[in-house]
């Protein structure tokens, strides 16, 4: 992975990477991402909506989780601090500081879609509703108070609880909405991956809401959302925590984050 960071940082300081050139390093990083080798040869040789399009069909097909209401069942998996972290056997929240202990069982946390569900309308009969790569336990308060407000830079806060922003956005962001969400600066390249990834895989969905989003295929992210995740995605890079999560759903799902093993994807 420091191999794949250090090509990331060089590419990012000359300027724009062509996608088809982070494909051509697939291979070459294969051992060093762990990632499957050939997982991504589908994608090999195509750029722009074409790339964008190849990587939708790749990882769009995966095995979907039991249930919903399995979904703190595979948290135990996916979102709990490991061993060696001096927060081992607490939920991994993005959106709070409380320590809540795996122990106790799921109280005090939700199920969060950080991508809202309402956005493409709350149906339950897509992928999208259980996908992990989407799903984090998230302390309730803060949960309530995002709502389905798009992400963004908040210049004047109703609530913040230290690690989730919510309120009126700087000018230019929200996509028309009332108010917008803020993670921490340490989870903002997560939540960019993250919605990268779902501009990807569910590039087929109608959007009923289209705060960051508009219903095309390509790019599917609206102008001053490619602009403000991609300073998120840039700043804040791939954490292990990210690399981890990705190994675990992969494991459950079969399909991977492109933008967690190839962070140039992202340009």
């Amino acid at each position: 992975m420091q191999v794949l960071m250090k090509l990331s940082s060089t590419f990012l300081a000359a300027g724009r990477l062509c996608a088809v050139a982070a494909i051509a390093f697939v291979s070459a990083l294969t051992a060093v991402a762990d990632v499957p080798v050939s997982y991504y040869r589908s994608a090999s040789g195509k750029k722009d909506g074409d790339l964008k399009t190849a990587l939708h069909n790749l990882i769009y097909k995966h095995t979907e989780v039991s249930s919903y209401n399995a979904l703190p069942d595979y948290f135990r998996r996916t979102d709990v601090y490991p061993y060696g972290n001096e927060r081992h056997g607490e939920w991994w929240d993005m959106y709070g500081n409380i320590p809540l202990y795996v122990r106790n069982g799921f109280r005090g946390l939700n199920r969060e879609h950080s991508f809202p569900k309402s956005w493409w309308g709350g149906s339950t009969e897509t992928p999208a509703y259980v996908d992990l790569f989407h799903l984090y336990p998230s302390e309730a308060a803060a949960n309530m108070a995002k709502s389905n407000y798009p992400l963004g830079v908040v210049q004047s806060a109703l609530y913040d609880n230290g690690v989730t922003r919510v309120g009126y956005p700087v000018l230019g962001q929200g996509g028309g909405a009332a108010q917008v969400f803020e993670p921490d600066d340490e989870y903002k390249g997560d939540f960019a991956r993250t919605y990268f990834y779902m501009a990807t895989c569910y590039q087929n969905l109608t959007w009923k809401y289209t705060y960051m989003v508009s219903n095309n295929q390509y790019p599917t992210l609206n102008p001053w959302t490619v602009n403000l995740l991609l300073k998120w995605h840039r700043e804040d890079q791939v954490s292990q925590k990210e690399i981890d999560r990705n190994e675990q759903v992969y494991k459950i799902q079969a399909n991977r984050n492109p933008f967690i093993d190839y962070p140039e994807l992202a340009e």
